[in-house]
């Protein structure tokens, strides 16, 4: 018996036919996935004992092994020995229990490097719900763990250095308008204030306003502009005491290259700067006694010049005085005598007009009408010459004042003019200049107190030096020194010594009253003469001496002494 089927069976093809179509919808689905999967991760497929039966191409290329050396394998292969035993034993807890398992593994390939994935792992379940496959998809995240790393280490790095700086340094952190940000536990406990009293305030809660305001407006420029700032600064706690700090500013910049926070690290340098400060009071307690000693010598040196010039002018005094004195008496009777010769002479001749050839030959060998004519020029001469003597003698004595050591009252020119003639010797032409020109213009003084001899070497040194750079540095010109004084006031007079010398630079017109200083050829000067002087002027006569002088533009030195000295009890 046949039956026909055919309308049957077209029921059924045409029953199957959307099966069909969706199963190979869902396998083209299926490949789609695998596809990008394969493209995009590394993908590996093991049975329930972990052994590998699949593979793709990322997973080879990552691991750097052949597909046939993996298949039958375990994972095994590729471990790193990093991860502990009780990671793996989890993570197959996890998926043997058919849950699935997410996690970070760092594997090694066959060349012995490391790399990290992002591994998820997939339990395909049976009917039963047991696992009979793992799918396990990775993601290389080699790269990223090795930034992260690097990362790690670098914020260990900074926790460390902050820690350090925390435990060394007094740290603070500003906003870019310098409003405080933070603190750490020094900055509190050397400012004495609590964290809150100084988060949201700026630096000026510990401004101890030693400091200028430009100082603070050098330091915000250098940091506004990105660059680091450096310097001491002292600051005031909130006791009241003040404590200073050796600050280092250090701007953290956005990516514009402008600042968005100031790190400032300070450290405390307070006993440095109070041992500094105790050191610069020792220092300048030093060099007062230095000067004072220098002082002490030149004062011993001036003394002892003195007293050998005193002896010396007492001894030329002796000396010269009672020949002057014998000469003086016995010039009047010569002068006598030889007028009382020459009359009778006179008469002798009006008597005998035509004396005897003897008298008359003699007469004439010895130039007698000469004679006659030239014995009063002769005696005149003699006298003229007694005379200077007798005067230089009285200027060396006026000069040392030998008879006034203590404070008398004195004329100023007296003391000028007996100066001049002592050194009118230096004053006079020689073969490589003119003489020296000395222009006096005194005004009218009044008789001054002071101690005559000390003001008369003022003199000599300061007349001394004029002569001295007239001679060094001797220019076409004349040679002059104008001598003048005059009262300023009704208190004080004033006496200025100007040359028309070369001058001399700023820096040598600073240091001419410094004991020991000389501008002057090795062996030439020795000085002492202006610091001398200078101690003179202001210490014993409780005056001024200053200098005004320029390249070219010549020297003044300008004496201001008052009229009556009030004396120290």
């Amino acid at each position: 018996m046949v039956e026909d089927i055919t309308s049957r069976k077209n029921t059924y093809v045409t029953a199957q036919q959307p099966a069909e179509i969706t199963l190979k919808k869902s396998l083209k689905e299926l490949a789609d996935i695998k596809f990008a999967l394969d493209q995009s991760s590394i993908v590996a497929v093991t049975n329930n004992k972990g052994m590998i039966e699949y593979v793709n191409d990322k997973f080879c290329q990552i691991s750097q092994y052949q597909p046939a050396e993996l298949i039958g394998k375990t994972h095994r292969i590729i471990n790193s020995g990093y991860h502990s035993q009780e990671f793996f034993q989890e993570m197959w807890l996890t998926i043997s229990q058919g849950s699935v398992w997410k996690g970070e593994v760092k594997n090694l390939a066959k060349d012995g490097t490391y790399y990290w994935v992002d591994t998820t792992i997939v339990p395909v379940l049976d009917e039963q719900g047991k696992p009979q496959q793992y799918v396990a998809i990775r993601n290389d995240i080699t790269a990223r763990k090795q930034t992260e790393i690097t990362l790690k280490k670098s914020l260990k790095e900074l926790a460390d250095i902050k820690f350090a700086l925390d435990q060394s340094s007094i740290v603070a952190v500003t906003n870019n308008k310098g409003m405080i940000e933070y603190v750490n536990d020094k900055f509190c406990q050397i400012s004495q204030y609590q964290p809150a009293e100084l988060i949201g305030k700026t630096h000026r809660i510990i401004n101890s306003g030693y400091h200028s305001q430009e100082f603070f407006q050098e330091m915000w420029l250098t940091i506004s502009q990105g660059r680091v700032w450096k310097g001491e600064v002292k600051n005031l706690a909130k006791d009241g005491t003040y404590y200073w700090v050796d600050t280092t500013i250090v701007p953290l910049l956005d990516e514009q290259g402008k600042p968005q926070q100031y790190v400032a690290i300070r450290n405390d340098i307070t006993a440095r700067k109070q041992a500094e400060a105790e050191l610069n009071e020792k220092a300048k307690e030093l060099e007062q006694a230095l000067q004072e000693l220098q002082h002490t010598q030149l004062q011993l040196i001036q003394t002892e010049k003195m007293s050998s010039l005193g002896q010396l002018v007492a001894g030329v005094a002796h000396e010269i005085n009672n020949p002057v004195s014998f000469i003086f008496g016995n010039l009047k009777h010569a002068y006598q005598y030889t007028q009382n010769l020459l009359n009778i002479l006179k008469i002798y001749q009006s008597h005998y007009p035509e004396p005897d050839l003897e008298i008359k030959e003699e007469a004439e060998n010895c130039d007698l009408e000469f004679l006659v004519e030239d014995l009063p020029k002769l005696y005149s001469s003699m006298t003229v010459g007694a005379n200077r003597i007798s005067e230089i003698v009285a200027s060396l004595r006026s000069f040392s004042r030998l008879d006034e050591s203590d404070l008398k009252v004195a004329n100023i020119h007296q003391g000028l003019d007996s100066t001049l003639m002592i050194l009118e010797h230096r004053l006079v032409s020689k073969t490589d200049r003119p003489k020296i020109l000395v222009i006096k213009e005194y005004g009218n003084l009044p008789l001054v107190e002071c101690y005559a001899g000390q003001l008369n070497q003022v003199f000599m040194n300061i007349l001394l030096n004029a002569i001295d750079a007239l001679e060094e540095n001797f220019q076409q010109l004349t040679p002059t020194i104008y001598i003048r004084t005059a009262m300023p006031n009704s208190t004080q007079v004033k006496i200025s010594i100007i040359d028309n010398g070369a001058g001399m630079s700023d820096e040598v017109r600073q240091k001419i009253f410094d004991p020991f200083f000389t501008s002057k050829p090795v062996g030439k000067g020795t000085g002492m003469g202006l610091s001398i002087s200078y101690q003179i002027i202001t210490n014993r006569h409780q005056g001024s001496l200053e200098c005004i002088s320029s390249p070219g533009k010549g020297a003044e030195f300008i004496i201001t002494i008052p009229i009556h000295l009030e004396l120290e009890s």
